[in-house]
């Protein structure tokens, strides 16, 4: 018994460091296509599709439903990639690589460390960080694409997480759910594609409808936890610091910072 104990943790040791082996070749060798390639980021992107192999290595009946269930985990690597191919395109091209590293490195920690995690607190996570990259990397490329594309890929960002965490809460009705906040999300797309803010630090650039939507998707959700929790009935307790927090986040940002004002 000893020994077949032995055998299986040597077994799971080996299968780790092959996992953290693989992602980590996506990983970086994503940035390295992007340095190879610098004129555009779809090799790179190929790569991702690439690595993705596992989705159609089943049955074609399970293809669908393995796609829907991986989008979430695509928008974030498809997002860095374009995110390091577009901090290629800036002058600075020292701290352009250093950009680069730490975004590739942001990479390979979701790839090992966050993606496989399934408890709520990760997957909602999971969930918030690929909205706030993919919309991050579409809006950093929005001028070179057309409006109808943008609000499309907004589209799908927003079905997708939403997807992804209803089903963290075994929702019933979750495709029309999600189909909701996938409308909203595209509707924010399309009057941010015809007036971005974006808040500059250096290389990093984030647009305001990135820190938007994240707002609402963190209040709305902790509306829809405490309607599944209590049996359809909201808990004022329980939403109240998340409305507030979100309410005067939004605020702030939309006075102070969108130049709706003089101040």
């Amino acid at each position: 018994m000893s020994e077949i104990i032995r055998s299986v943790q040597k077994k799971d040791v080996v299968t780790s460091l092959l996992h953290i082996a693989f992602n980590l070749v996506v990983a970086f060798g994503s940035m390295g296509l992007v340095l190879m390639f610098p004129d555009t980021p779809w090799p790179a992107i190929a790569l991702v599709v690439v690595s993705k192999y596992r989705i159609f290595a089943v049955k074609p009946r399970f293809w669908i439903p393995n796609l829907l269930s991986n989008l979430t985990d695509f928008i974030f690597c498809a997002g860095i990639v374009v995110l390091v191919w577009g901090a290629g395109q800036s002058a600075v091209e020292t701290w352009s690589l250093v950009y680069q590293i730490v975004l590739t490195t942001l990479y390979a920690v979701w790839l090992i460390v966050l993606k496989p995690l399934t408890k709520p607190a990760p997957v909602l996570l999971q969930a918030g960080i690929s909205q706030f990259v993919g919309l991050m990397a579409l809006f950093s490329v929005a001028s070179q694409i057309p409006a109808p594309l943008a609000v499309l890929i907004c589209f799908g960002i927003g079905f997708s997480v939403a997807r992804h965490v209803l089903m963290l809460h075994k929702e019933p009705q979750y495709t029309i759910i999600a189909l909701m906040w996938a409308i909203i999300v595209a509707e924010l797309g399309f009057i941010s594609f015809h007036w971005t803010i974006t808040y500059g630090m250096g290389l990093v650039k984030i647009p305001e409808i990135a820190v938007i939507i994240t707002i609402l998707s963190f209040v709305i959700e902790k509306f829809y936890s405490s309607f599944r929790r209590n049996d359809g009935r909201i808990k004022q307790s329980e939403v109240t610091l998340p409305a507030m927090f979100g309410t005067i986040f939004l605020l702030a940002l939309l006075i102070f910072f969108s130049g709706l004002t003089n101040f």
